[in-house]
């Protein structure tokens, strides 16, 4: 799961063979092969959202022959009704003709698809190719052009604030359910006084720097089941990009309420997962009152894939819930000035290797400084939690804190597995029943699956008054086992 954030378009493909060269112990003479071939038989979308642009995808017109070939045509067979579009040697189609090609050389052609919307839920599939005609047209190649593709509700910008961010106003009280894909462009807001309820298995598709930003006093309800979870990702579905980060925004969230909830969630892909900032408490004209609502409670969440942090808060409360950070380019999880942050059961795994990371996957402090107001240093208690979890990766210290003297600092971890740093002192006051530095013995840590296997220093570790203090939220883990089934709970996200 551990991916670089960059976009590589493959220019080498397979040559075309006939199925007659599968029964040869050897490859035929060039002679036998045909004069100009394509180096992909099948060029393939998947998947394209209707009334947006796919990736370019790209392959190869080879001439075989010892003779420089005159191409007579390359073109789509629909024109410019179909919804490809290419472009060789520099030239556009959907028609190029008189095209010459020396011998053993070849030339690239690249191409895109815009599917129209049908207005239906369920999947396009447009077919066509595109062909070389050579030899007066007596002979030609061909490469199948496949694209499947889906309708959607678009969220297009209708505006932009003074600071050029384009958005879109969500129509209060809207519900967004699992028929149609919801597609952003921008910044999707929910308004003031508003809310927005997201139903079980809806797909929410967010294209490039785009995000949703539920503003003050909005509420968002994200209403998931087990086995049928809200996904919140990019636009790019095509496999090379299924779990490349950063192809989206975040999702923000502002102060003004106490009951925001997600539950059962999968936020992939992203820059940042979730962002909770109280405005109010950040703002120097507000004297930094951190008297405001702000509350959000998570229950089986998985945040993964961000090129920077998971969760980043600045004076939020949160609980937490059965909830996996991993992969991440700096930090997994930071909260800041302040807050009241509770998690139980959950994993904070980061073996990120898309670059250097000088990011601990947790960190938390109590204070708050302002650039706007010459650096001031704005401070509020903070109450930090941390149960029957996991904190682990490849940095040799995967916690770290701060705080100021200025308001209280309070934290504990409880019966939990943590990379820490050798030298950090573990007083009994802030650490109960851990174990510290010893692996937990993920699944497959390089291929993203935090189960464990047997053996880990995770099992059986868990303090079981915690699944009976919040039976509905913890009897089951992320992937629906009985916590108590055999024993004490396991640390983390994952029970064995």
């Amino acid at each position: 799961m551990r991916k670089l954030k960059i976009t590589i378009f493959s220019l080498s493909g397979a040559l075309g063979i006939s199925s007659l060269f599968f029964f040869n112990s050897c490859d035929p003479p060039l002679s036998n092969l045909p004069t100009i071939t394509v180096s992909k038989d099948t060029v393939i979308f998947d998947t394209v959202f209707t009334s947006m642009g796919s990736m370019t995808k790209v392959f190869l017109i080879r001439n075989n022959s010892n003779e420089t070939v005159n191409l007579d045509r390359v073109y789509i067979p629909s024109g410019t009704s179909g919804p490809y579009h290419f472009n060789v040697n520099g030239f556009p189609g959907p028609s190029v003709t008189d095209l010459e090609l020396e011998a053993h050389d070849s030339m690239y052609v690249f191409v895109e698809v815009t599917l129209d919307p049908n207005g239906g839920t369920g999947p396009l599939i447009e077919e066509d190719s595109i062909v070389v005609e050579y030899n007066g047209g007596a002979s030609y190649a061909r490469a199948m052009l496949v694209a499947f593709g889906q309708d959607a509700t678009y969220y297009y910008p209708t505006d932009t604030l003074g600071s050029g961010l384009a958005y879109s106003i969500i129509p209060c009280n809207t519900t967004w359910g699992p028929g149609k894909p919801i597609v952003v462009v921008g910044y999707a807001v929910v308004d003031s006084g508003c809310t927005l309820t997201i139903l079980p298995g809806t797909q929410i598709h967010f294209y490039h720097n785009s995000s949703l930003w539920v503003y003050q006093y909005a509420s968002l309800y994200v209403l998931g089941e087990k086995h049928n979870p809200v996904v919140f990702q990019g636009t790019k579905l095509e496999y090379a990009y299924k779990d490349v980060p950063g192809q989206w925004d975040r999702i923000l969230i502002n102060e003004g309420k106490t009951d925001h909830i997600i539950r059962n969630a999968v936020i992939k892909n992203a820059f940042i997962g979730l962002q909770l900032d109280d405005f109010t408490a950040l703002a120097a004209s507000t004297g930094h009152n951190v008297n405001t609502p702000k509350k959000i409670v998570l229950e089986n969440v998985r945040i993964e894939n961000m090129s920077a942090v998971g969760i980043f808060s600045r004076q939020y409360n949160m609980d937490g819930y059965n909830v996996l950070i991993d992969n991440c380019g700096q930090y997994c999880a930071a909260f800041t000035y302040g807050g009241d942050i509770k998690f139980y059961q959950s994993t904070f795994a980061n073996y990120w290797s898309g670059s250097i990371r000088n990011f601990p996957s947790l960190f938390f402090n109590n204070y708050y400084v302002d650039p706007f107001d010459n650096n001031s240093i704005n401070s509020d208690a903070m109450n930090f939690e941390f149960n029957n979890g996991i904190v682990y990766g490849s940095a040799l210290a995967e916690v770290d804190f701060d705080s100021t003297t200025a308001s209280p600092f309070n934290y504990n971890f409880r019966n939990s597995l943590l990379r820490l740093d050798d030298d950090m002192t573990t007083p009994t006051i802030h650490f109960t029943n851990n174990i510290i530095n010893q692996e937990p013995e993920f699944t497959d840590d390089f291929q993203g699956y935090y189960t464990i296997k047997p053996g880990s220093a995770a099992i059986n570790i868990g303090d079981p008054s915690f699944i009976s203090s919040y039976a509905a939220q913890l009897m089951f883990d992320l992937q629906g086992a009985n916590r108590l089934s055999a024993g004490n709970p396991d640390a983390g996200a994952f029970e064995k």
